[in-house]
């Protein structure tokens, strides 16, 4: 069974989110990438999600020694490969700019990885979407 090696949660919901780049990409996450009816794809450098929630996101990032096991019913999951130049991530904005100080190390720069995303949205009914609604992202990475 995988072990998880590091984990990091962003947990200042991020808005406006474009997807996470590497930090020696050259482009930003073009939503053109991703194929009809889907949410998500990737590019060498950089992870495209389409998150249209405004009441923000939150990420969470793992680096596991293996393939992770399946993620609970009830969220949304893409999975792929990335290649990343530097092997250090972070969130990136809609208008290409960082969403936060926070950056997830890889471990491991000029390499291929498998990548899986988890999108899960969160809300309640009795209560509009704007006072309650949040969308959890969780990228999972492995050799």
């Amino acid at each position: 069974m995988a072990a998880l090696i590091s984990e990091l949660l962003d947990d200042d919901p991020t808005h406006g989110l474009a997807g996470v780049v590497d930090t020696a990409a050259q482009e930003s996450p073009d939503e053109y990438a991703i194929e009809p009816g889907g949410w998500a794809a990737a590019r060498d450098n950089w992870i495209v999600i389409d998150e249209p929630i405004e009441q923000g996101c939150l990420v969470r990032y793992e680096l596991w020694d293996g393939e992770p096991a399946a993620h609970p019913p009830g969220a949304s999951t893409w999975q792929g490969t990335v290649y990343l130049e530097s092997g250090i991530i972070q969130p990136e904005a809609i208008d290409g700019t960082y969403l936060a100080d926070s950056k997830f190390d890889l471990g491991r720069p000029g390499r291929r990885w498998n990548v899986r995303v988890h999108r899960e949205r969160l809300g309640h009914g009795a209560f509009p979407p704007e006072v309650v609604q949040r969308t959890l992202i969780t990228l999972q990475f492995w050799p």
